[in-house]
């Protein structure tokens, strides 16, 4: 019986994790506004950086993030995957796979990589597949 309490209250501790979770997220989309990609493309050097992985991971983020008060969620280059998201690796890495596979980016030898163990935020994950080589397929 003390197995189901405890498992009870590790449930009803999850729940109240995701609520509020989803509050904050709720309030600061609502704070930000309207997503705006030229914002976010403003914090890149456009001159360096493909502009193709920027929309490719804002898309990404976006699916993963979804709607928030019926509207796309105000993605900005500096918000950080686990402190603002509160996106678990996993998730990261799936987000990374998708744009590396359909940009046509090589996945192999990420420890060549500046950016390697520096992925927390939209814009490192922007640099991080910027700095891949591509596999000429795309």
């Amino acid at each position: 019986m003390n197995t189901l309490y405890v498992i009870g209250a590790l449930l009803f501790s999850v729940v109240i994790y995701a609520v509020i979770n989803h509050i904050k997220m709720k309030k600061l989309s609502r704070e930000r506004g309207k997503a705006n990609i030229c914002q976010y493309v403003k914090s890149f050097d456009c001159r360096n950086v493909d502009t193709k992985i920027m929309r490719e991971v804002w898309n990404e983020v976006q699916l993963y993030l979804g709607n928030l008060n019926g509207k796309p969620f105000p993605i900005l280059a500096n918000d950080m995957f686990e402190g603002t998201y509160n996106m678990h690796p996993d998730d990261l890495d799936d987000i990374y796979w998708a744009v590396a596979d359909r940009l046509g980016i090589d996945t192999g030898n990420p420890e060549q990589n500046p950016y390697f163990n520096q992925v927390t935020s939209v814009k490192n994950l922007v640099l991080f597949l910027n700095h891949q080589p591509r596999s000429g397929i795309t």
